[in-house]
């Protein structure tokens, strides 16, 4: 605000400060002066008083000197106008009120700091309205005392004590205390709650020429006395309006404005408070000021706090909505976070579970499959023993040899299980008729056969890149199950591959004996054998499949007895992306 600004100009300097308080004294005494009340010589309201403590409420008590000069100043003009003889009675006259007047205003700011908030009005608060009041009803005893006596006294005219005078002097210090510091503090400490809107705007232009019209009226020679009697009362509503529709300032200037309007129809002689008497008029007038003046200042305090108390409540509502929203927010991903949780719990629990009984069946068939063949061995040296001749000892060899290779073979599956379990897979170039061709070659020397050439249809446009060692085992194992469990003359194995975007499909079919539908979910599970002939150690497939899931792609088996049997894959290219790969 630019009072704000050119308060904060005079702190730093405080014979400025004096200047600027003797000044604003003496042009708001010279507005008292000129309101004086014709016939009795009394006024109606004294502004240089409410100028004075807003002043030092303002600026502080360092700014006593500037009041005192002013006073001084004032009451020696005063005095002078009036005829009066400057002797020491009347030096001593003027002095006294000017004290009185600083010490008036000194007491009035020590209560406001011991009563108010000295950082904000007290005209935003009801409770703090009322304070002011009785402050400004306490301070306003001394000035008018010490004026009083000092006028109408032994001091000057050696009269006795004029208690009328007294109480027009009372008067015209509440009002200008109440009025003049109200509108002062509620512009330079008052929290601006103006919303400009045409709405209000046409508001305040509509109340402004009712306003205007009223006072127009009842300044009209054409109206009946009794409608210009009725003024006060008219214009209770537009103080209501203001009151319960407007600002605290808008208040403050409403009622300052409407007090100055009628102080100044009255004292030239006309409006709804001249009468007869001087004395009765000057009564009325000044009680019609003081009403209206407290009674609006009031009731738009009580507003103002029943509209922050609205808009606090309302915020914290806001406030109070946003927490529940955000602990809302908060609790859902609590929530999420915790059904996550117990899904990956229960995945663990499934798969701890699982790898238990695999490990109960495995330590089981491991024990059994790894004793047999030494048990089938150590027979054999034990019939080689006691029958020694050629022809026994050649069948018990081959029979040993048979034994340690079926050993050997478990063996070879157990350690391919715990690579696949413990090492990352690795991202390799895969040539697939290369792989092939290796494949066969050791299913050849392992199996001391000859097997058939492999059909390889192969459709492959992209390179693909997987784990070359997986892919060894994927293959070795079904194209040796295809063999072993192919009858002679029907090992056909046909492999077709085709490498699209992102994946490549691996079909290898046999024309074995096939796999009855009842076996079939369970060919991939550890140690599962669907035949006893020629059966193995039951690994091959389920290695496979735990190769398969490793790499993260997917395997399912078509078979039909006695025509044969089908593997689909499905695995993930792992080639490095150069770009957003579209899925086939």
């Amino acid at each position: 605000m630019k009072s704000d600004r050119s308060i904060a100009s005079l702190v730093g300097n405080n014979d400025l400060r004096i200047i600027a308080v003797t000044v604003l004294y003496l042009a708001a005494a010279q507005v008292g002066l000129w309101l004086a009340y014709p016939g009795i010589g009394n006024y109606p309201v004294w502004p240089a008083s409410g100028v004075a403590l807003a002043m030092m409420i303002l600026l502080g008590y360092r700014i006593w000197p500037g009041i005192l000069i002013g006073s001084l100043i004032t009451y020696a003009i005063v005095f002078i106008k009036q005829d009066v003889t400057m002797n020491i009675n009347a030096v001593l006259a003027v002095t006294g009120i000017s004290v009185a007047n600083v010490v008036e205003t000194l007491v009035g700011y020590k209560l406001y700091n011991i009563l108010i908030t000295k950082d904000s009005t007290p005209f935003e608060r009801t409770a703090n309205t009322f304070k002011f009041l009785f402050i400004t009803l306490l301070v306003a005893l001394i000035g008018s005392l010490v004026f009083t006596l000092s006028i109408n006294d032994t001091w000057l005219t050696g009269q006795n004590f004029d208690r009328e005078s007294f109480l027009f002097n009372y008067l015209a210090e509440v009002s200008g205390l109440w009025l003049f510091t109200n509108f002062i503090l509620s512009f330079v400490k008052g929290k601006t709650h103006w919303r400009l809107s045409w709405f209000s705007v046409s508001e305040a232009a509509f109340f402004t020429m009712a306003i205007v019209a009223l006072l127009f009226v009842m300044n009209s020679p054409d109206l009946s006395m009794a409608l210009e009697r009725s003024f006060p009362f008219l214009i209770i509503p537009f103080l209501l309006w203001v009151a319960f529709r407007s600002s605290i300032q808008a208040a403050a200037t409403v009622v300052l404005v409407i007090s100055l309007y009628s102080v100044y129809i009255s004292v030239h002689g006309s409006g709804p408070f001249v009468l007869a008497d001087p004395q009765n008029s000057l009564l009325l007038l000044q009680l019609f000021v003081i009403v209206i003046g407290v009674t609006t200042v009031i009731l738009s305090a009580a507003v103002y706090e029943r509209t922050e108390a609205k808009r606090k409540l309302e915020k914290f509502n806001e406030n109070l909505e946003e927490a529940v929203v955000e602990r809302t927010k908060e609790l859902d991903e609590e929530i999420k976070t915790r059904k996550r949780t117990e899904q990956k719990i229960r995945v663990s629990n499934m798969e701890l579970r699982k790898t238990n009984e695999e490990l109960d069946n495995f330590v089981y068939k491991v024990s059994h499959d790894l004793r047999a063949p030494i048990s089938s061995i150590l027979g054999l040296v034990n019939i080689a023993k006691h029958d020694n001749t050629l022809e026994n000892m050649l069948a018990c060899i081959d029979q040993i040899e048979k034994s340690a290779k079926t050993q050997d073979n478990f063996i070879k599956d157990i350690i391919e299980l715990t690579k696949n379990a413990r090492v990352k897979p690795k991202r390799q170039k895969i040539d697939f008729k290369k792989l092939v061709e290796e494949t066969f070659a050791y299913v050849k020397y392992s199996t001391n056969t000859r097997p058939p050439r492999p059909k390889l249809h192969l459709q492959q446009k992209k390179e693909f890149y997987s784990d070359a060692n997986r892919m060894k085992v994927i293959f070795n194992n079904i194209i040796s199950n295809a063999i072993k469990y192919s009858p002679p003359g029907r090992t056909e194995i046909d492999i077709d591959v085709e490498v699209l975007n992102g994946h490549a499909k691996i079909n290898i079919s046999d024309k074995g004996r096939g796999i009855d539908k009842k076996y079939q979910e369970d060919v991939f599970k550890m140690f599962f054998r669907a035949t006893d002939t020629n059966a193995g150690s039951g690994l091959g497939l389920y290695i496979v499949k735990e190769t398969v899931d490793k790499l993260k792609g997917n395997i399912t088996l078509e078979s039909e007895v006695d025509k044969g049997t089908t593997l689909k894959l499905k695995l993930p290219n792992m080639a490095p992306r150069r770009g957003r790969v579209r899925k086939v």
